[in-house]
């Protein structure tokens, strides 16, 4: 059995895609291009290896609003083994999404 690390990195990128999450209802999945990548104070930074490259982050899907191609996404997220996933409740100021 692995074990999973407890890790938080606060991610920015263009989106370059949207979809409604295949297994998990009320998310959708973003395709962006990762653009900065921060560690989170005393939490392992498991998503900086694909700054630069495009990934996918999945997003609950009451944060994503109106957003499309071309806006810039800011969330803290965390490597799990299936994948990004953004704070689904985060605190003031910890997500948006820009035009």
């Amino acid at each position: 059995m692995i074990q999973a690390v407890e890790n938080l990195t606060t991610i920015v990128g263009t989106i370059l895609g949207l979809a409604s999450h295949p297994g998990l209802p009320g998310y959708g999945v973003v395709t962006l291009r990762l653009e900065e990548a921060r560690p989170v104070e005393g939490k392992a930074d498991l998503i900086s290896n694909q700054l630069g490259r495009d990934m996918q982050v999945t997003v609950r899907s009451e944060l994503l609003g109106g957003a499309r191609p071309g806006a810039r996404l800011r969330c803290r997220a965390r490597r799990t083994p299936d994948g990004a996933i953004c704070e689904p409740n985060p605190e003031a100021g910890g997500f948006e999404i820009a035009p």
